[in-house]
């Protein structure tokens, strides 16, 4: 008697896979599964940044002398909208909103971008999921295909979305379409890099930080080279973030410069599948380096075990913040000298109750150094949710240590290195422009908001678990989305609402004690919050 077709089917070995991306379109879904309300977040994210200062822009700019001055303070009387939002090429309402859009849009859709490609690549290996999957019919490259398929897929609607929209209230629909390739390949060339720092490192958080890390870097370059002009201005043509912003949208749009970006973008995905050949499955091209045999005898504490974990995270961090605030200290006081005595200038300096109008420059800067601070401030206190999955956690906890121990650890971290960066931009800012004390005033004042970020993660983290994770980035998404926003003419109590900042903001004048003190006071709050709930809560085991 014979099995039944079904049983013999059901019991048939797995069908090998016959290419290297075979099985992709089950991956593709499951990661539209997976993502299925984040991945619309970011997409309608950044496409509202859009479309919110496209339809504002006659509000905005009632009549041509006010366009003449928005078109002068960039392009005359104040550097930092060059350096951080990018030029204005022509004197009309089109080109003033690419130009005050542009690097908030191209920001947020390569962060959208690199998490979404290493949660879906680096982050499976890590976890021990693609060497699950693996065991089926799925390709080697399978994972990673899937992945960009789905994020290029996602820049390619963003940069639709974008295009519809801006022509849809008005806007001509050449200039429109060309500011949709630029969110695309925003998109693109952020995916295909940290599909690259995927492959480069075995930690997922280091290839999200490194990749996001170096295209912000290049925005910073594309920016320093508009702002000084004559030669400097032809760095701004050695990195992508200046190919985008030179092709100039609603201004004699440049077609060419997108053909460079797609070349770099081809090439980058080149050398990630190169690279996902050549190594190992859960290995990266740079391998971690074995420890010793022994532990080193200061690490037989808790404590010393947090800081060894963070060390070298935060010791990067460190040497960074000298690294930008130095040289931008030496080189911004000379380029202030051009615009010191413009309008704007005296009028921001007045309201911060600065001595000079040049320190309203560097206090631009290190007022936006503190956001990819709280970054690093959050990755690492929820560094705690992946010792917890991970089975570290629980480990270290069936010996003589309690939760509250063991979190506070991470939290001291958490607090105490973001301090420090702060301190050490102020000094390198005032170092460099000669003015110490004032710069070190600006920026521990915002230290409190900081914490306040950080105490929001701990709250969620110890209430609900790894869902606080996801609370923790959108309450910095949130910030970041409204600081953008009241640039825009979003109302401020918007952003009073929903960002600690805005009450540590310098152009609003020195924040008092009694601010500082109540952001504080709501820090310690919210941390006592987390650390009880932690206590209370079971742990995964």
């Amino acid at each position: 008697m014979r099995a039944p077709t079904t049983t013999l089917a059901r019991n048939a070995p797995a069908k090998a896979a016959s290419g290297p991306l075979s099985g992709m379109p089950p991956l593709i879904r499951l990661i539209l599964r997976r993502d299925r309300v984040w991945l619309p977040v970011w997409l309608m994210l950044t496409f509202g940044m859009v479309i919110s200062r496209a339809n504002s822009r006659r509000s905005t700019y009632p009549d041509a002398q006010s366009v003449r001055d928005r078109y002068n303070d960039v392009m005359h009387d104040v550097p930092m909208f060059k350096l951080f939002q990018g030029p204005a090429y022509e004197m009309d309402r089109d080109s003033l909103v690419v130009q005050e859009t542009i690097a908030g849009a191209t920001l947020i859709a390569a962060l959208g971008a690199v998490i979404f490609v290493v949660r879906h690549t680096r982050r499976e290996e890590q976890s021990g999921r693609k060497e699950l999957v693996g065991s089926t019919a799925v390709g080697r490259h399978a994972q990673l295909g899937a992945a960009l398929i789905v994020v290029l897929g996602s820049g390619a609607l963003l940069g639709l979305l974008s295009t519809v929209g801006m022509s849809s209230v008005g806007m001509p629909v050449v200039g429109s379409f060309a500011f949709g390739l630029v969110v695309m390949g925003a998109v693109w060339v952020a995916a295909s890099m940290a599909a690259v720092a995927a492959q480069l490192t075995e930690n997922a958080r280091a290839a999200s930080v490194g990749a996001f890390a170096l295209f912000f870097g290049m925005h910073f370059v594309r920016g320093a080279a508009d702002m000084g002009g004559g030669f400097t201005k032809w760095l701004g043509w050695l990195v992508p973030n200046g190919w985008l912003v030179r092709s100039r949208p609603f201004s004699d749009e440049r077609w060419w410069t997108f053909l460079l970006v797609a070349l770099l973008v081809g090439v980058l995905l080149w050398a990630a599948g190169r690279l996902a050949a050549r190594r190992d499955l859960g290995a990266g091209v740079m391998p971690d380096q074995p420890g010793p045999d022994r532990a080193a005898p200061g690490l037989r504490s808790t404590a010393a075990l947090t800081w060894r974990l963070h060390r070298g995270m935060a010791t990067t961090w460190l040497l960074a913040a000298i690294a930008i605030s130095l040289p931008t200290g030496f080189a911004g006081a000379g380029a202030m000298e051009q615009y010191a005595d413009s309008e704007q200038m005296r009028e921001w300096a007045n309201a911060m109750g600065a001595n000079n109008n040049g320190e309203v420059f560097f206090t631009y800067i290190a007022f936006t150094m503190c956001f990819p601070i709280t970054m690093y401030a959050l990755m690492t206190l929820l560094r705690l949710s992946g010792e917890e999955t991970e089975g570290h956690a629980e480990i270290l906890l069936s010996t003589p240590v309690s939760r509250i121990r063991w979190a506070v650890g991470h939290l001291l971290v958490a607090l105490v290195v973001p301090t420090a960066l702060l301190i050490v931009a102020g000094l390198g800012f005032g170092i460099g422009s000669d003015n110490v004390g004032d710069m070190l005033t600006t920026t521990t004042s915002l230290i409190p908001a900081v914490w306040v970020m950080v105490g929001i993660a701990m709250a969620a983290y110890g209430l609900i678990g790894r869902r606080g994770v996801v609370v923790g980035w959108a309450a910095l998404v949130a910030a970041l989305t409204v600081e953008f926003g009241q640039h825009v003419g979003w109302p401020e109590w918007v952003f009073k609402t929903f960002s600690p900042f805005a009450h540590v903001l310098p152009f609003l004048g020195p924040p008092s004690a009694l601010t500082l003190g109540t952001l504080t006071l709501i820090a310690v709050a919210l941390i006592a919050v987390g650390l009880a709930g932690l206590r209370r809560r079971d742990l995964p085991t």
